[in-house]
């Protein structure tokens, strides 16, 4: 390695100069936006979380609970998947994804949700 390539003028880093913040306005965004943000981001918390105000499971949420326990069962057989049923909730990403990436990794289990909300 030579060490004075890195003095060498095509290294040096280009000094850039700031432009006035008085240049650049930011609008507020409509409240329409922002609402229907909220309702999106409420819509997919309670899929992810297996939470319903009703109490019945929309059909996503039973569509990712089938999912999830097809899943549940190739990587590790009937009895986690019975076992996280047993502590009174239903199976969501929410309580599969810790299981999920301590065996298959970060990686994996990404991989695995996008194939779960694929098409929801």
């Amino acid at each position: 390695m030579n060490l004075f390539g890195t003095r060498h003028p095509r290294f040096w880093k280009r000094k850039f100069t700031a432009t006035s913040g008085s240049d650049v306005l930011f609008e507020a965004a409509p409240a329409s936006g922002l609402d229907d943000l909220q309702v999106r981001l409420n819509q997919w918390s309670h899929v992810w979380a297996h939470e319903n105000d009703s109490g019945t499971p929309t059909e996503a949420q039973r569509l990712v609970a089938k999912r999830l326990t097809d899943w549940m069962d190739r990587c590790f057989g009937q009895h986690v998947h019975q076992t996280l049923r047993g502590k009174g909730g239903q199976i969501s990403l929410a309580t599969t994804t810790p299981i999920f990436t301590a065996f298959l990794g970060r990686r994996a289990t990404r991989e695995l949700s996008r194939r779960v909300l694929q098409d929801i």
